[in-house]
C-alpha cells in the first residue's frame, strides 16, 4: 500500500513540479517525497529542460543531495518553488548550458547581484572560474 501511496505521490508530485501551476510545489513538500521520488523528479526536469535546448551535466542523485544540502542551511526557502531553487542550484554550478550562451552570462542574468558576487567567490576559493 506504501508503495501505491509513493507512486501516485510521484505522479501528482511530478506533474506539478514539471508544469507551471497556480501552486508551485514547495520546498516544504519536497520533503515529504522519499529520495527515490526525487530523483526521479529532478531526473523529469533535467529532461524536460533538455528539451529545451539546456544542457545540465552533472546527474539528478547531485541535485538531490544539493537541494537537500540548501533546504537543511536556508529553511527560509522551504516556501520557494523547489524549480526555481533547483534552477538556481544548477546555474551556481555553471551546470545550466544553453547553446550560444556564456555560463557566466547566464549566472549573472538569474542571480542576484549579491549572490551572483558570493557565488563567484565560493567558485574561486574552490579553484573553478
Amino acid at each position: 500500500m506504501k508503495k501505491i501511496i509513493t507512486a501516485l505521490l510521484l505522479i501528482t508530485f511530478c506533474a506539478a513540479f514539471t508544469h507551471a501551476q497556480d501552486r508551485p510545489v514547495t520546498g516544504n513538500e519536497w520533503l515529504k517525497v522519499d529520495k527515490n521520488a526525487r530523483v526521479q523528479l529532478v531526473a523529469s526536469f533535467i529532461q524536460d529542460m533538455k528539451k529545451q535546448g539546456v544542457v545540465i551535466s552533472k546527474d539528478a542523485v547531485f541535485y538531490c543531495k544539493k537541494l537537500d544540502l540548501v533546504y537543511a542551511k536556508k529553511p527560509n526557502l522551504l516556501t520557494e518553488p523547489v524549480w526555481k531553487v533547483l534552477k538556481t542550484d544548477i546555474i551556481m554550478e555553471y551546470d545550466w548550458r544553453v547553446e550560444g550562451k556564456d555560463s557566466d552570462a547566464i549566472a549573472k542574468e538569474w542571480l542576484s547581484e549579491k549572490l551572483y558576487d558570493k557565488n563567484k567567490e565560493r567558485r574561486a576559493q574552490q579553484g573553478k572560474r
